[in-house]
This record gives structure tokens, sequence and C-alpha cells, in this order.
């Protein structure tokens, strides 16, 4: 048996399965992506965001709005390696994303079933658009 399951403010919605663990259909937030060069926070807001690094920069990412969201972080110009700290990870061990090359990449899903403001960012995926092989370090 299957439920679909849209929560009170019809924001977050999960697919609940006796034979699967729940589902939660990501979230894109309808604004503009940007860019970021250079050292600073990462938009939490938006579902991508282009970073330029200029130097060692250290980025960071605030927590998220609602259950589901989904984030992008690409690193489009590698002026040296640069390091991601997310405000709220789903472990201490991972709340750190390294960006070495151009074309690393991370999407993110912020996690909130409760919608009590107590959530945390998931790593979904890394990788390197670039040259499909490398990716960023997760520490």
């Amino acid at each position: 048996m299957r439920n679909i399951q849209i929560g009170s403010d019809g924001r977050a919605i999960v697919l609940e399965s006796a034979e699967t663990a729940d589902q939660v259909l990501g979230l894109i937030p309808d604004a503009a992506a940007d860019a970021l060069s250079g050292a600073g926070a990462v938009t939490a807001t938006n579902y991508y965001t282009a970073c330029t690094s200029t130097s060692t920069d250290a980025w960071t990412l605030a927590d998220g709005a609602i259950h589901g969201q989904l984030k992008k972080v690409q690193m489009i110009v590698d002026g040296g390696t640069s390091t991601l700290t997310l405000a709220s990870a789903v472990s201490a061990s991972l709340d750190v994303i390294t960006f070495a090359d151009a074309g690393d990449f991370c999407v993110l899903m912020w996690v909130d079933q409760d919608d009590d403001g107590a959530g945390y960012w998931r790593i979904i995926e890394t990788g390197n658009a670039a040259d499909g092989a490398t990716g960023p370090s997760v520490a």
C-alpha cells in the first residue's frame, strides 16, 4: 500500500509505502540561479549557485527553508581548492565539502520532517560535470 502525504502547509510531499522506506519528492525553489566569487555565503533560497574560487575560499550554506528543498552548488572556475561548510548537516563528519576542480558539484536536500526548524542538509550527489570522473570530497 502506498500513500501520498502532502504537508499541512502544502509544501512537503512524502510517498509512504509499506514495502520501502518513505520517499521525499525534491522541491526546487522558484528563484533565479546566482553566482558567488571568492569567499562568502552561498544563497540558500534558490536551487543553483555557480561559484568562482579565487583562492583557498571558504563558502558557507545556511539552513534550508522547507523539507525536501534541493540545492546545487558548483565550482565553475578553479582559482584554488575551496570548502563549503554546511550550517546543519546530517552528521558532523559530513559537514564540509571540498571543491578542488572546475566542474565539481554537489546536490543537497534539506530534511526537516517535522518542519520545526531543526533540520539538516543531506548530500544527495557529488560529481564533476567537466570530467565526469572526479568530484568534491566530503569530511
